[in-house]
């Protein structure tokens, strides 16, 4: 059953600024989404055709496929560089929860194949839940406890929208990687020494 779920180590992968990808920008992509929601006009219609489900799923469909075709790209994309750890000065690493001490330093490589299998594993989950819950609000919400059928679609579009943020937030970062990242050599950033540090001793240096 793991392996179903390999792509998701994506989210045990470490690193300041990867918060920002899975979390900040995913929440103001949702708060973007759920604007129209203000509009009765707009809960109504939607909470009755879900109009708006299928749209998102045509796109999402699309996506799966481009995602799995980066992933083949990446993995076997040449150059020295895509194989060596991510510079910066916070490594990127992995956890292991059976080995929680000892983190992997990941490569360029496998962030990025990690990164576009998550992608593509949640932009094929996202639509099949989006498929499941139009069958359920049409077939069974509506016409059991049609007095819900407004909230469960408001409460379900917030957390699509969080969803539909995550992807859209982690997809612009792989396409920052794939545009430009990957095709420019690491820069070695040289740290200048104190400025109260002793002179060297001129007989030691010659």
């Amino acid at each position: 059953m793991w392996r179903l779920l390999v792509p998701l180590k994506y989210l045990r992968i470490k690193h300041p600024e990867k918060l920002k990808f899975d979390f900040v920008f995913p929440l103001v992509f949702a708060c973007i989404f759920l604007a129209p929601v203000l509009s009765p006009d707009f809960r109504a219609a939607a909470a009755d055709g879900i109009q708006l489900l299928e749209r998102s799923s045509d796109l999402l469909s699309i996506l799966t496929g481009f995602f799995v075709a980066a992933l083949a790209a990446v993995a076997t994309f040449g150059g020295d560089e895509m194989d060596k750890e991510m510079p910066g000065t916070q490594p990127v690493t992995l956890t292991d929860p059976f080995r929680p001490h000892d983190p992997e330093r990941l490569t360029r490589r496998r962030f990025l194949c990690f990164l576009f299998g998550y992608l593509a594993f949640v932009s094929l989950a996202v639509y099949l839940v989006g498929f499941a819950f139009a069958a359920l609000q049409t077939y069974v919400i509506a016409k059991y406890v049609p007095t819900y059928t407004v909230a469960s679609f408001i409460i379900f579009w917030g957390l699509y929208g969080f969803a539909l943020g995550n992807l859209l937030a982690n997809t612009l970062l792989g396409l920052f990687y794939l545009t430009d990242r990957i095709h420019r050599p690491n820069r070695v950033v040289s740290i200048p020494p104190p400025k109260n540090s002793p002179a060297p001793d001129k007989k030691e240096a010659a």
